[in-house]
């Protein structure tokens, strides 16, 4: 029998794992602040290393809890909150991103801002040696474009991850390495989205177009 997957029951799975890890991160960070205070010039390299590796988590922990998780339920995020997630899910990587965004948008709808976040992702881990990641986000008649363009050495997307995302991987199929890009093929679903990929010698581009409510564009164009 087909594995069934829902995305709401993966979304509080998820949210309920980060609920859990984000404390104990906190009170870690909490922590260090107060060896700093009583830091001797000789434990000073240690308590950076150890500061800067549960930022890193705390960052993470962040973008997955809006990624993949059932924060914000359907109500949408502000491409505001999104750039500053992204950014900090990528502070420690060789990829640098460009994240632009039209000045009429200032949120994106339902599960729009997850799906962006989690093919953002999708692409800065098809650049293995780094480079840059830019991001474009403006309106295009009654829908959002988004258009992400990664460029580095070696950029190239898996094709079992690109078939995935294209649903051509049945659940009963899946394994750690492509869960993401199923999450990212149901989240396509959801928003009614469309997703088109295209590949060039160190470089992968994606464009999505997100549909929008009626009331939504109306407003924005008031």
């Amino acid at each position: 029998m087909p594995i069934q997957v829902d995305l709401s029951i993966l979304e509080l799975v998820c949210s309920r794992l980060c609920h859990d890890v984000v404390g104990p991160v906190g009170a870690a960070t909490n922590g260090i602040e107060l060896l700093r205070e009583l830091s001797t010039t000789q434990t000073d390299d240690i308590i950076d290393m150890t500061d800067a590796s549960a930022r890193t988590a705390w960052r993470r922990l962040e973008f997955f809890r809006v990624a993949f998780g059932y924060a914000g339920g359907r109500g949408g995020w502000g491409t505001t909150e999104l750039g500053k997630l992204a950014k900090g899910m990528l502070t420690d990587s060789r990829v640098t991103l460009d994240w632009q965004v039209a000045d009429d948008i200032d949120a994106l709808q339902g599960r729009g801002g997850k799906l962006v976040l989690n093919l953002l992702l999708l692409v800065a881990e098809a650049m293995p040696r780094g480079g840059a990641l830019v991001v474009r986000v403006k309106r295009a008649g009654a829908a959002i474009a988004v258009s992400m363009t990664g460029d580095g050495p070696n950029a190239t997307m898996n094709p079992r991850v690109a078939n995935t995302v294209q649903g051509k991987i049945p659940p009963g199929e899946l394994d750690s390495r492509v869960i993401l890009a199923h999450l990212a093929y149901l989240q396509i679903g959801d928003a009614g989205a469309t997703v088109d990929w295209s590949l060039a010698q160190d470089q992968v581009v994606v464009a999505i177009t997100l549909p929008q409510e009626e009331e939504a564009v109306a407003a924005a164009a008031e």
